[in-house]
Protein backbone atom coordinates (compact mmCIF):
# COMPACT_ATOMS: atom_id res chain seq x y z
CA UNK A 1 0.00 0.00 0.00
CA UNK A 2 1.78 3.36 -1.47
CA UNK A 3 -1.20 5.77 -0.30
CA UNK A 4 -1.05 7.83 2.62
CA UNK A 5 -4.16 7.37 4.81
CA UNK A 6 -5.45 10.27 3.73
CA UNK A 7 -5.46 8.85 0.17
CA UNK A 8 -7.36 5.99 0.83
CA UNK A 9 -9.92 7.60 2.58
CA UNK A 10 -10.11 9.95 -0.05
CA UNK A 11 -10.72 7.66 -2.50
CA UNK A 12 -12.91 5.08 -0.28
CA UNK A 13 -15.23 7.99 -0.29
CA UNK A 14 -15.42 8.77 -3.87
CA UNK A 15 -17.75 7.19 -6.72
CA UNK A 16 -15.11 4.74 -7.37
CA UNK A 17 -15.63 1.26 -7.54
CA UNK A 18 -12.32 0.33 -5.54
CA UNK A 19 -11.24 0.51 -3.35
CA UNK A 20 -14.42 -0.95 -1.24
CA UNK A 21 -15.00 -2.94 2.06
CA UNK A 22 -12.76 -6.03 1.34
CA UNK A 23 -9.99 -3.50 1.23
CA UNK A 24 -10.94 -1.72 3.97
CA UNK A 25 -11.48 -4.63 6.05
CA UNK A 26 -7.57 -5.44 5.39
CA UNK A 27 -6.31 -2.10 6.14
CA UNK A 28 -8.55 -2.58 9.69
CA UNK A 29 -7.06 -6.41 9.86
CA UNK A 30 -3.32 -4.85 10.11
CA UNK A 31 -3.99 -2.17 12.45
CA UNK A 32 -5.86 -4.62 14.67
CA UNK A 33 -1.93 -6.67 14.15
CA UNK A 34 0.13 -4.17 14.51
CA UNK A 35 -1.39 -3.30 18.10
CA UNK A 36 -0.83 -6.94 18.92
CA UNK A 37 2.65 -6.41 17.90
CA UNK A 38 3.30 -3.41 19.66
CA UNK A 39 2.18 -5.06 23.16
CA UNK A 40 5.13 -7.40 22.39
CA UNK A 41 7.15 -5.33 21.83
CA UNK A 42 6.85 -3.32 24.77
CA UNK A 43 6.99 -6.69 26.85
CA UNK A 44 10.39 -7.82 25.49
CA UNK A 45 12.40 -5.33 27.16
CA UNK A 46 10.90 -7.23 30.25
CA UNK A 47 10.66 -10.53 29.30
CA UNK A 48 12.85 -13.04 28.52
CA UNK A 49 10.56 -15.08 26.43
CA UNK A 50 11.49 -16.85 23.05
CA UNK A 51 8.15 -17.80 22.32
CA UNK A 52 7.00 -13.73 22.64
CA UNK A 53 9.65 -12.87 20.36
CA UNK A 54 8.56 -15.88 17.58
CA UNK A 55 4.43 -14.64 18.38
CA UNK A 56 5.80 -11.21 17.22
CA UNK A 57 7.37 -12.21 14.26
CA UNK A 58 3.77 -14.15 13.47
CA UNK A 59 1.98 -11.20 13.97
CA UNK A 60 4.28 -9.20 11.52
CA UNK A 61 3.41 -11.73 8.88
CA UNK A 62 -0.72 -11.62 9.57
CA UNK A 63 0.30 -7.51 8.69
CA UNK A 64 2.06 -7.42 6.07
CA UNK A 65 -0.27 -10.14 4.12
CA UNK A 66 -3.42 -7.80 5.63
CA UNK A 67 -1.13 -5.03 3.57
CA UNK A 68 -1.34 -6.86 0.82
CA UNK A 69 -4.48 -8.23 0.81
CA UNK A 70 -5.53 -3.93 0.13
CA UNK A 71 -4.71 -4.23 -3.52
CA UNK A 72 -4.98 -7.72 -4.26
CA UNK A 73 -8.71 -6.90 -3.49
CA UNK A 74 -8.69 -4.29 -5.62
CA UNK A 75 -7.26 -5.87 -8.18
CA UNK A 76 -9.62 -8.92 -8.19
CA UNK A 77 -12.49 -6.89 -7.97
CA UNK A 78 -11.04 -5.52 -11.79
CA UNK A 79 -11.44 -8.67 -13.02
CA UNK A 80 -14.68 -9.31 -12.40
CA UNK A 81 -15.35 -5.82 -13.67
CA UNK A 82 -13.91 -6.63 -16.84
CA UNK A 83 -15.95 -9.80 -16.98
CA UNK A 84 -18.97 -7.22 -17.46
CA UNK A 85 -17.95 -5.68 -20.25
CA UNK A 86 -17.74 -8.22 -22.18
CA UNK A 87 -20.00 -8.23 -25.47
CA UNK A 88 -23.50 -10.55 -24.94
CA UNK A 89 -24.83 -10.22 -28.75
CA UNK A 90 -24.86 -13.83 -29.43
CA UNK A 91 -25.39 -16.75 -27.37
CA UNK A 92 -21.47 -17.31 -27.88
CA UNK A 93 -20.56 -14.81 -26.68
CA UNK A 94 -23.13 -15.04 -23.82
CA UNK A 95 -21.72 -18.50 -23.02
CA UNK A 96 -18.51 -16.66 -22.96
CA UNK A 97 -19.34 -13.89 -20.91
CA UNK A 98 -21.18 -16.19 -18.25
CA UNK A 99 -18.31 -18.19 -17.74
CA UNK A 100 -15.85 -15.19 -17.37
CA UNK A 101 -17.97 -13.93 -14.88
CA UNK A 102 -18.04 -17.05 -13.09
CA UNK A 103 -14.14 -16.76 -13.06
CA UNK A 104 -14.65 -13.56 -12.10
CA UNK A 105 -16.69 -13.52 -9.39
CA UNK A 106 -14.27 -17.09 -8.23
CA UNK A 107 -11.42 -14.72 -8.70
CA UNK A 108 -12.92 -11.87 -6.65
CA UNK A 109 -14.17 -13.99 -3.56
CA UNK A 110 -10.56 -14.69 -2.68
CA UNK A 111 -9.08 -11.95 -0.99
CA UNK A 112 -12.05 -11.31 1.18
CA UNK A 113 -11.93 -14.89 2.32
CA UNK A 114 -8.19 -14.95 2.83
CA UNK A 115 -8.63 -11.83 4.97
CA UNK A 116 -11.35 -13.39 7.15
CA UNK A 117 -8.39 -16.30 7.54
CA UNK A 118 -6.05 -13.80 8.07
CA UNK A 119 -8.35 -11.76 11.07
CA UNK A 120 -9.53 -15.01 12.35
CA UNK A 121 -5.35 -16.16 12.63
CA UNK A 122 -5.09 -12.42 14.32
CA UNK A 123 -7.38 -13.14 17.19
CA UNK A 124 -5.83 -16.42 17.49
CA UNK A 125 -2.51 -14.38 18.17
CA UNK A 126 -4.07 -11.92 20.20
CA UNK A 127 -5.47 -14.54 22.81
CA UNK A 128 -1.59 -15.64 23.02
CA UNK A 129 -0.18 -12.09 23.32
CA UNK A 130 -2.53 -11.11 26.57
CA UNK A 131 -0.62 -13.82 28.25
CA UNK A 132 2.52 -11.47 27.96
CA UNK A 133 0.81 -8.09 28.60
CA UNK A 134 0.94 -6.22 31.32
CA UNK A 135 -2.25 -4.62 32.86
CA UNK A 136 -1.81 -1.17 31.53
CA UNK A 137 -1.67 -3.02 27.55
CA UNK A 138 -4.61 -5.09 27.73
CA UNK A 139 -6.58 -2.41 26.79
CA UNK A 140 -4.19 -2.68 23.63
CA UNK A 141 -5.10 -6.31 23.34
CA UNK A 142 -8.71 -5.63 23.31
CA UNK A 143 -8.62 -2.90 20.89
CA UNK A 144 -6.72 -5.09 18.50
CA UNK A 145 -9.53 -7.74 19.16
CA UNK A 146 -11.98 -5.23 18.41
CA UNK A 147 -10.71 -4.19 14.95
CA UNK A 148 -10.01 -7.59 13.75
CA UNK A 149 -13.10 -8.58 14.66
CA UNK A 150 -14.73 -6.01 12.49
CA UNK A 151 -12.04 -6.87 9.46
CA UNK A 152 -13.44 -10.30 10.06
CA UNK A 153 -17.23 -9.67 9.68
CA UNK A 154 -16.53 -7.46 7.14
CA UNK A 155 -14.74 -9.35 5.06
CA UNK A 156 -17.03 -11.90 4.80
CA UNK A 157 -20.16 -9.86 3.45
CA UNK A 158 -17.69 -9.42 0.69
CA UNK A 159 -17.64 -12.76 -0.23
CA UNK A 160 -21.47 -13.97 0.26
CA UNK A 161 -21.68 -10.39 -2.24
CA UNK A 162 -19.85 -12.54 -4.93
CA UNK A 163 -21.42 -16.10 -3.69
CA UNK A 164 -24.69 -14.45 -4.28
CA UNK A 165 -23.86 -14.07 -7.86
CA UNK A 166 -22.71 -16.96 -8.75
CA UNK A 167 -24.61 -19.18 -11.22
CA UNK A 168 -22.68 -22.00 -9.61
CA UNK A 169 -24.54 -23.34 -6.75
CA UNK A 170 -22.01 -25.87 -5.91
CA UNK A 171 -19.09 -23.82 -6.24
CA UNK A 172 -20.99 -21.02 -4.41
CA UNK A 173 -22.17 -22.80 -1.66
CA UNK A 174 -18.65 -24.50 -1.14
CA UNK A 175 -17.08 -20.88 -0.48
CA UNK A 176 -19.73 -20.09 1.64
CA UNK A 177 -18.80 -23.17 3.62
CA UNK A 178 -15.41 -22.27 4.38
CA UNK A 179 -16.28 -18.52 4.90
CA UNK A 180 -18.96 -19.59 7.92
CA UNK A 181 -16.71 -21.62 9.34
CA UNK A 182 -13.95 -19.18 9.56
CA UNK A 183 -16.09 -16.70 10.73
CA UNK A 184 -17.63 -19.06 13.51
CA UNK A 185 -13.92 -19.79 14.66
CA UNK A 186 -12.92 -16.36 14.86
CA UNK A 187 -16.23 -15.20 16.56
CA UNK A 188 -15.88 -17.63 18.87
CA UNK A 189 -12.32 -15.59 20.14
CA UNK A 190 -13.11 -12.53 19.82
CA UNK A 191 -16.42 -13.16 22.00
CA UNK A 192 -14.39 -14.60 24.95
CA UNK A 193 -11.33 -12.03 24.22
CA UNK A 194 -13.04 -9.17 24.10
CA UNK A 195 -15.28 -9.10 27.43
CA UNK A 196 -12.91 -10.00 29.73
CA UNK A 197 -10.40 -7.64 27.60
CA UNK A 198 -13.22 -4.94 28.75
CA UNK A 199 -13.46 -5.79 32.53
CA UNK A 200 -9.27 -5.55 32.78
CA UNK A 201 -10.10 -2.04 31.22
CA UNK A 202 -12.60 -1.31 33.91
CA UNK A 203 -10.07 -2.87 36.69
CA UNK A 204 -12.64 -5.39 36.83
CA UNK A 205 -11.32 -9.20 37.74
CA UNK A 206 -10.50 -11.32 34.60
Amino acid sequence: MSQTIEEFTADLASAAPTPGGGSTAALVGALSSALGEMVGHIRQDKLDEPRLTELIAEMTVSRTKMISLIQEDESAFETFTAALKLPKETEEQKDKRAAEMLHGLIVAAQPPLQIAQTATKILHQLDEMKEYSSKSLLSDIGSGTALAEAALKASVLNVYENTRMMKDKDQAASLNKITDETLAVGLKISESLYPAMQKAARGENV
